[in-house]
């Protein structure tokens, strides 16, 4: 009797082991695993700072030492954008991280570019801190309220000859600058699907809200795919793009990413419900490294219904229609940190 009970607590205590030793195996398989990512986005940083410095940066690292592991920064064949390819190596798993970037030059230079007036004009109180660009007459009520402090170019001319216009053009100004449009958001759905995340019902909307803590809330129309406190956005799209190619609606939110941002793109329209602004404020903070684009290839719409007066921080682009408000020309104000690329100025008070 004693040795048969001694046989079976030996048998329990040994399937004990070995379960204790495979939960152990499995956590620590998840670490290594967690931590060869976590390297891998590191190296991804540090290539968008290097970047940022010098764009022609092309180099890249071999087998650099970092955190116990190791990482490597390759470029990929050159398009109208940079991808960058970061693999990294830890305790022997490897993991790969794919970013895209766009440099210095055309529309990334200007906090307003618009390639179609669309008859519109800038407006008494209206004031840009940075240089602004059109293709097509740039138009101005001539009042001492409108103040640009960055340079002014203009492809066909600037009405109200600036020369003797009380209208401000502290930055100076230049006419007969033609730039190059934005032809596609290709770049973008091509990142979304090389280490992104690409929206799997396109005839759904695609809702997203922003956490203060680097996480974003995902709705299929009212259906929550990643239910509140949400997914961090570097878990869902690893490389920072995400894309629908329906129309997407954001709920607002506070943004917080690393250096290497992030970009929600849409192969129809972007309909903003409520503000977006960073969780480290640049306007306090220089050094703040949160960044976000949003990039429609139709409108990106600002629901004004019963929100008049905005306050957003973001980069937007409507590639080929414009940024505009759901409520045409009603007033209101829209203070605004970041910059704008629209092939038609939009036809609504706010814009």
């Amino acid at each position: 009797m004693v040795m048969g009970f001694i046989i079976i607590l030996t048998m329990y205590i040994t399937n004990m082991s070995r379960r204790s030793v495979r939960a152990v195996d499995n956590m620590v398989d998840n670490y290594v695993r967690i931590k060869a990512h976590q390297i891998a986005i590191s190296g991804m940083n540090i290539a968008a700072s290097k970047l940022y410095q010098n764009f022609s940066w092309r180099s890249g690292m071999s087998n650099i030492p970092f955190q116990k592991g190791n990482l490597s920064i390759y470029f990929g064949a050159a398009t109208d954008t940079v991808e960058v390819i970061v693999v990294s190596a830890f305790r022997g798993y490897a993991d790969t991280v794919r970013a895209y970037f766009a440099g210095s030059g055309s529309f990334t230079d200007y906090t307003a570019y618009t390639d179609d007036e669309n008859g519109m004009a800038w407006t008494p109180g209206d004031t840009v801190w940075g240089p602004i660009h059109t293709n097509d007459v740039l138009n101005h009520q001539n009042n001492s309220s409108i103040v640009f402090y960055g340079k002014v170019t203009a492809g066909k001319n600037i009405a109200s000859p600036p020369k003797n216009a009380k209208t401000k053009f502290l930055g100076g100004y230049e006419v007969g600058v033609y730039l190059p449009t934005v032809s596609s958001i290709n770049g973008l759905i091509n990142a979304a699907g090389a280490g992104g995340y690409t929206f799997p019902s396109p005839s759904d909307t695609m809702k997203l809200e922003f956490k203060a803590g680097g996480n974003v809330v995902v709705w299929q129309n009212s259906t929550a795919v990643y239910p509140d406190p949400g997914i961090n956005i570097y878990s869902l799209a690893p490389n920072g793009a995400i894309y629908s190619a329906g129309i997407v609606e954001i709920i607002g939110g506070i943004v917080n990413t690393t250096p290497m941002g992030a970009v929600v793109s849409s192969g129809s329209n972007i309909i903003f419900r409520d503000e977006v602004y960073y969780a480290d404020n640049p306007e306090t903070n220089p050094n703040s490294d949160d960044m976000i684009a949003f990039a429609a290839t139709d409108y990106i719409y600002f629901d004004n219904q019963t929100k008049s007066n905005w306050y957003m921080q973001a980069v937007l682009m409507a590639a080929n229609q414009s940024l505009s408000a759901t409520v045409m020309n009603k007033n209101g104000t829209f203070n605004y940190y970041g910059s704008y690329y629209q092939k038609r100025r939009g036809n609504a008070e706010m814009f």
